[in-house]
């Protein structure tokens, strides 16, 4: 019985094999000449489809946001270790590490996420390392993790390894603002720079406050971009306070005094505006920070109306929190857990709130 099976198993291999061996010829393409010869008679029925290229940045289905709920707030006003004295700018290293532009204090200081003092970078003055009144910082984890300072009073854009902690002079004045004795390009001067981010490649990205306009470096310092006069026309600002990039290279920025968010692709062109004065969702009275969450919604501190506002990319209002628990709310960073640190400039602290998806 065995025999049997074995020998129609053949037969139907063979077979097998003789269906299927003119189908392998024609799928056969030949070589062409290397030398330029004559070409080959290709006779192919249906047409050849270039190998598809796949972006490593996709668009995955955004879940709608149920709440975003008070957790708790760390900080209060003073000068020591987890103190605050007008506390503004944040952002987060790949740990979780909350980074504070502490500004009454002149200096840049670290805590964890329960209020803990970890470290602290600088004091007053306007030597390298030093500070004047800094309003922001920003993390780069694109190359060795560097930490950005914009020294706001020193009209200058401040960077150091976070591992040998010495700063360098990125842009701006390099002897600080009463002293004209310096061979900067005067194109990249700052006037009290109040906002700086970095892009998706380990572009550093600065508003240029008091110019009214912002400002895209490459990673070595180099200027790509400028963009922005004063003025309340579409392409102008009026006292710009910061901004934030996506992962497509989008640029939104905060146009403060326009009381508005402009949002720019990664060339400099203006795509879309959105906002006006007032205290309805979707307007603003003195908008000041933006970060965008793992989803791409962007939330925006609307200090004179005391709440955080969500949107979407496109600028539709998504939802507002913190009306209860905000004073003067400033800077905002958010983590990849989902948790969401917001500076109070007046309370002299930091409130954190956990955001809640739809799963």
């Amino acid at each position: 019985m065995f025999t049997i099976i074995n020998e129609q198993m053949s037969k139907w291999t063979f077979l097998s094999l003789l269906m299927f061996l003119p189908l392998c010829l024609s799928c056969a393409a030949p070589t062409p000449p290397a030398d330029g010869g004559t070409k080959a008679n290709l006779n192919l029925t249906k047409p050849i489809t270039p190998p598809q290229i796949v972006s490593s940045i996709q668009d995955l289905p955004v879940p709608p946001i149920l709440g975003v709920n008070h957790l708790r707030t760390i900080g209060g006003s003073g000068q020591g270790a987890g103190q605050f004295l007008q506390p503004v700018g944040l952002d987060l290293d790949h740990r979780g590490m909350l980074y504070v532009a502490d500004s009454g204090n002149n200096r840049v200081q670290v805590v964890d996420s329960e209020g803990n003092f970890v470290s602290e970078y600088g004091v007053r003055g306007w030597r390298t390392g030093e500070f004047d009144n800094p309003t922001d910082v920003a993390i780069n984890f694109q190359r060795t993790e560097l930490l950005y300072v914009a020294d706001t009073d020193n009209h200058r854009i401040q960077y150091c390894n976070l591992v040998d902690r010495i700063f360098y002079i990125m842009a701006g004045s390099r002897l600080g603002r009463d002293d004209e004795d310096h061979d900067m390009d005067a194109e990249i001067e700052f006037d009290l720079p109040g906002g700086v981010s970095v892009g998706r490649n380990g572009e550093v990205c600065v508003v240029d406050t008091g110019n009214h306009r912002f400002v895209l470096f490459n990673p070595d310092g180099i200027r790509m971009l400028m963009r922005g006069s004063f003025g309340g026309a579409r392409q102008q600002f009026r006292d710009p306070t910061d901004l934030v990039a996506d992962p497509h290279g989008n640029i939104y920025i905060v146009d403060s005094g326009n009381h508005r968010i402009k949002k720019y692709d990664f060339s400099g062109n203006l795509v879309h505006t959105w906002g006006t004065e007032g205290e309805t969702p979707g307007q603003f009275r003195e908008p000041r920070h933006i970060d965008i969450d793992r989803w791409g919604y962007l939330y925006v501190t609307d200090r004179g109306n005391q709440r955080i506002q969500v949107f979407t990319k496109e600028g539709a209002t998504v939802m507002t929190f913190g009306d209860e628990s905000l004073v003067e709310p400033v800077g905002i960073a958010i983590f990849k857990n989902d948790l969401v640190f917001v500076s109070d400039v007046a309370a002299n602290d930091i409130k954190i709130f956990q955001i809640v998806y739809r799963q």
